[in-house]
């Protein structure tokens, strides 16, 4: 377990490389043009309502709790900075999750000669996009509730103190889910299953999302975030997942509960 964060770490270095290499060209150019429109539209909406948005919230903060004006203005900041970034990687990641099935399938043809469909026919193309917008829908129905119970727990008293860490630490979990999902999902494992296998792994899957949320904070760099971030991703899958536990339901024996 010790090793796990430097394990993530390594499949990004390793991923840069791939994505660069002339076979996935075609697989990243769609959701990179798909992030320059949809990431212009978050630093535009992040600058004209930031902090509009941030005065309203601390207009409820009461008279009597003034002297910790600061902390409000971070949790409510924290509270705001993540709906602003769920509401928009969610269009981005609905356009752009067909390319990254692909992209994900094509990264693991190339590392193991693993072949998924012989002729990328039409009725393949059609299947693998319902698929990926299915999963999507899945995860959007496993965030919003928990999301808004973290949201809750922002308004308790002393509970709140923590509300921003527990909301940092969930969103380095969804990020992990959500790119990690592509590779789960071509090879037909079920999204509970997923979720089954990657809480045997936390420290793996908080680093992974923490590097993933740190390149979407640097300028340019967070357009190639999300093609980078799928194929260290599917790297993941096989020298982690698949390889450690290749009988995958000995895997979920271990495991119990949801997170």
């Amino acid at each position: 377990m010790i090793t796990h964060p430097f394990k993530a770490a390594s499949a990004f270095l390793r991923a840069l490389p791939l994505v660069l290499s002339k076979e996935l060209r075609l697989f990243i150019l769609v959701p990179l043009l798909a992030n320059f429109f949809l990431m212009g539209l978050i630093y535009m909406v992040a600058f004209s309502y930031f902090q509009s948005l941030l005065d309203s919230a601390m207009g409820y903060v009461p008279e009597w709790v003034s002297f910790l004006n600061w902390l409000f203005y971070l949790i409510f900041g924290a509270i705001i900075s993540v709906l602003l970034f769920y509401s928009f990687s969610v269009g981005i990641n609905i356009l752009a999750a067909p390319f990254m099935a692909f992209l994900a399938e094509k990264v693991e043809e190339k590392q193991t000669g693993k072949i998924f469909d012989e002729e990328l026919t039409a009725t393949v193309v059609l299947l693998i996009i319902g698929r990926s917008l299915q999963r999507e829908l899945q995860k959007i129905l496993y965030f919003l509730p928990r999301f808004i119970l973290l949201l809750l727990l922002s308004f308790i008293p002393i509970v709140n103190v923590i509300a921003p860490v527990l909301l940092l630490l969930f969103s380095c979990w969804m990020l992990s889910i959500q790119y990690m999902d592509y590779a789960f999902d071509n090879n037909k494992v079920k999204f509970h299953d997923m979720r089954m296998a990657l809480r045997t792994k936390p420290l793996l899957c908080w680093t992974f999302g923490g590097i993933v949320m740190v390149g979407l904070t640097i300028p340019f760099f967070n357009l190639f975030v999300m093609p980078i971030a799928v194929v260290a991703a599917t790297l993941l899958w096989i020298s982690v997942f698949r390889s450690e536990h290749g009988d995958f339901s000995a895997l979920l024996d271990r495991s119990n509960g949801t997170l």
